[in-house]
């Protein structure tokens, strides 16, 4: 594991950011470099020991963030939908650059998504060396510039002599922001509202709880990374539809999960999590005992009768 290293993490104020920068800050020099729109949030950051620098993804000012960093956690990402060349132009840009600023870094970890493949049977189980071509109903332009950003990263890896490892997230979940989908689906659930399913099929998903998240970036992610960059999924050791994860859900509230076929639902792809086992490890979390903690802990009332 890290320590005694100073560590730049875009996008810690967000759900796959924070618990990285909060479990990486108990033995090394933090920093956060974000919009800060919240300045409460700031605060809440800033009091568990991490620094913070504000900065704006779509800026391309990096006056603010000190070049001396020895590791880079970019998980900073800006929703631009549905304006494509927008989102790459602003994403994928901005994260050359930004390693270009951080080129004296001894690795680069790219937080990109699962959404990068091309839809294939719903039950597979997604290879990094699958077909690329996106999928997410939800917003189009978000595997666009996840694609466009990794080969951003391939190339200033090469050209920088910058070790890094592009990490394909999957479903993470948590405390951090607004949870994930698990928390999502629960708060759909206790408002009786339908759960949107594909029409004919199901999603299917890896969820990774924001533990095994933390750990695995607190240093075996960095430890992988490499020139040419190293690519892995980010995923959970259990694959889980969302009917399946809906139900369970269900039955942790007392309530019915209702369902509602849908052109538009929060598409997810079962990643084949071998080349991660074996350069990173196994999960520590069961998605289920993850689930259910974490939800007890967001919505203590839900389960006070229970």
């Amino acid at each position: 594991m890290l320590s005694d290293r100073k560590i730049l993490v875009t996008g810690a104020t967000g759900q796959i950011g924070r618990p990285i920068a909060e479990k990486l800050a108990a033995d090394n020099e933090v920093w956060c470099a974000a919009r800060f729109s919240d300045p409460a949030l700031r605060r809440e950051i800033e009091k568990v020991g991490i620094k913070t620098c504000a900065w704006s993804i779509e800026a391309n000012d990096f006056s603010a963030i000190p070049d001396d960093f020895t590791h880079v956690v970019h998980a900073a990402f800006v929703i631009i939908e549905p304006e494509h060349d927008a989102a790459v132009r602003v994403n994928a840009e901005s994260t050359g650059m930004l390693m270009q600023h951080c080129r004296r870094a001894e690795s680069f970890l790219f937080v990109s998504a699962s959404a990068v493949y091309e839809r294939q049977d719903p039950e597979h189980r997604y290879a990094e060396t699958d077909p690329l071509g996106g999928k997410a109903s939800y917003m189009t332009s978000y595997p666009v510039a996840k694609i466009a950003s990794e080969g951003v990263v391939r190339a200033a890896a090469r050209m920088l002599d910058l070790p890094a490892t592009i990490a394909r997230m999957n479903i993470g979940y948590g405390m951090a922001s607004h949870g994930g989908l698990p928390v999502l689906f629960f708060q759909q659930i206790l408002a009786g509202q339908p759960i949107s399913v594909p029409r004919g099929y199901d999603n299917w998903g890896s969820p990774i709880s924001e533990a095994d998240i933390a750990e695995q970036a607190s240093g075996p992610l960095f430890d992988v990374a490499s020139v040419p960059a190293t690519v892995l999924n980010w995923a959970g050791d259990e694959a889980v539809s969302h009917r399946q994860l809906a139900e369970y859900l269900g039955e942790l509230a007392g309530i019915a999960p209702q369902f509602v076929e849908d052109d538009v639902t929060l598409d997810s792809f079962a990643s084949d999590n071998t080349r991660r086992e074996k350069l990173v490890g196994s999960c520590a979390v069961r998605w289920r005992d993850g689930v259910r903690s974490t939800l007890e802990r967001r919505f203590p009332d839900a389960f006070a009768a229970r």
